[in-house]
């Protein structure tokens, strides 16, 4: 399966700082994994970026959640209902 993302331009370049030094986050990660997959709710990040700094996206509660609800808005803007996006991902996050 071939990664796609429907919230950044291209999977090629850190959404924060334009490197091509990227890992690909799934904004829904765990057993919503494959979600993140499905509907293209990945973004690429700068190692430091996704991992250990304090401001990466798996220390910063507040930076991850953004772009839950980034990710809902455009699930529930294009593909389903609210109602929908908590069936499937077990919570709103907006």
């Amino acid at each position: 399966m071939k990664l796609f993302s429907v919230l950044a331009d291209d999977l090629e370049h850190c959404i924060v700082t334009g490197s091509s030094q990227v890992e690909i986050h799934h904004v829904f990660n765990g057993p919503n994994r494959s979600l993140s997959e499905k509907y293209g709710f990945l973004i690429p990040l700068r190692p430091d970026w996704h991992n250990f700094k304090p401001y990466s996206i798996h220390m910063d509660q507040e930076f991850d959640n953004s772009w839950k609800r980034y990710a809902q808005q455009y699930y529930e803007t294009y593909i389903g209902s609210r109602e929908d996006f908590i069936r499937e991902f077990g919570k709103s996050y907006l």
